[in-house]
């Protein structure tokens, strides 16, 4: 890895001039700025903020990248529960945790945090992009992902058991006696929903039961309503709609509710999540938990042993779930 010292013998001027082009003084010359900072660019070199040269093993903190999509993180009741226990973790260990937002589209920038080698780690949550991916992987810097949207290798990650978690959601469902089963969901370029959707078509083939393509719903974040007043209008429609997350589920309870039927009495419904607003729903909905602050400390635990080397730095973890009852279903004779 190159120093400030390097810079300055290739540039060909002392370590202050370095110095001073990298925080943009006047005092230097445009031209020999350009030429300090074509020698930056082309070995990937930025001064550490810790210290500005002070040699220190660690920085004693970990990056969390998250992007922003249709709300702010604090209002998201999934990545809100992930980021607790991330921060719990990083408590425990005596880290502090720096936060980075991206927007979901336009320009991608590395953050200062990864520039300026202010963080021993990352850890990003969710939606990533793979040209971020690509540009980060250029900094050799300890990461992990959580729940990614796309499928990334060679890079640890803990994931959900999307797959396994829909097919029992799915299974108990066809245990009540229910054959035609509706499915919605984001769209199905996000891999949690695919594996669940996967999930879903495992349960029908296992148990030999046909499956109508006209009672799979997909796309957009929030659909939920539209997607189940879609099933509902069927010319025959489904005694029971499965979920891909809660929030779908629970806007789904007002086309239910619009069109004067009753949960779990005329149609059930099933979630996937176990978000706080699950059990708050009327009924409560049956759903799929996933330990959301579990993923975070793990995720954090991970990474903090991959930095000592104590694993190998593209381990996979899978976190399992759990089948919730509530109030939401009924058996169908």
């Amino acid at each position: 890895m190159k120093t400030i010292k390097d810079i300055a013998k290739e540039a060909n001027c002392s370590i202050s001039t370095v110095s001073k082009a990298l925080n943009d003084r006047s005092d230097v010359s445009k031209k020999t700025k350009e030429r300090i900072l074509k020698i930056v660019e082309k070995y990937n070199f930025y001064p550490n903020a810790f210290g500005k040269g002070l040699k220190r093993k660690s920085t004693e903190n970990i990056g969390v990248i998250f992007c922003r999509e249709s709300k702010p993180l604090s209002q998201n009741p999934f990545y809100s529960r992930v980021l607790e226990g991330i921060e719990a973790e990083l408590a425990l260990n005596n880290f502090n945790l720096v936060l980075h937002l991206l927007p979901a589209e336009g320009k991608i920038e590395v953050p200062k945090m990864i520039l300026e080698k202010q963080v021993d780690g990352i850890i990003l949550i969710s939606v990533v992009r793979q040209q971020f991916i690509n540009k980060i992987s250029n900094f050799n810097i300890a990461t992990i992902l959580i729940d990614p949207n796309i499928s990334i290798k060679n890079f640890s990650q803990v994931l959900i058991d999307n797959e396994h978690g829909a097919f029992m959601a799915t299974q108990y469902l066809l245990k009540k006696g229910h054959k035609r089963i509706g499915f919605i969901s984001g769209s199905l370029e996000r891999l949690s929903f695919k594996l669940r959707y996967d999930g879903y078509k495992k349960a029908f083939d296992f148990y030999k039961c046909p499956l109508d393509p006209d009672l799979v719903k997909t796309g957009g974040l929030e659909d939920g309503y539209y997607h189940v007043s879609e099933l509902l209008d069927l010319k025959n429609p489904p005694t029971a709609i499965f979920s891909t997350n809660d929030l779908n589920a629970i806007y789904g309870y007002k086309a239910i509710k619009e069109r004067n039927l009753k949960i779990p009495e005329d149609i059930s419904v099933m979630g996937f999540d176990d978000i706080e607003f699950a059990k708050m729903s009327s009924p409560p909905l049956t759903t799929v938990r996933v330990y959301k602050e579990e993923l975070g400390s793990i995720a954090v635990r991970n990474l903090l042993q991959s930095l000592t080397n104590k694993i190998d730095n593209s381990t996979t973890t899978i976190v399992p779930i759990k089948l919730i009852e509530r109030l939401s279903i009924a058996k169908r004779n």
